[in-house]
């Protein structure tokens, strides 16, 4: 889940870093998952980012496999 990423965040990390996510997902919903990156972030008084990738075509859950050697292949995440 998209929202444990961001709890691991909490104790190490950057924020939610390359995450795939679908690419018909509503702009609100994106909003909704910045607004909780920005939130943790300032209650931890830590610089958190947010590089989401929407993969046009894949839903939740559906793999995804990217060429770019610095990308690992995952399955999209759900946004909810």
């Amino acid at each position: 889940r998209i929202h444990d990423l961001l709890a691991y965040s909490a104790v190490c990390g950057l924020g939610l870093d390359t995450v795939p996510v679908p690419g018909d997902v509503p702009k609100a919903k994106l909003a909704a998952l910045l607004l909780d990156v920005a939130a943790l972030a300032f209650r931890l008084n830590k610089p958190l980012t947010a590089r989401l990738f929407p993969v046009p075509g894949k839903a939740a859950g559906d793999a995804v496999e990217f060429e770019n050697p610095h990308l690992c292949s995952s399955a999209v995440f759900d946004v909810p």
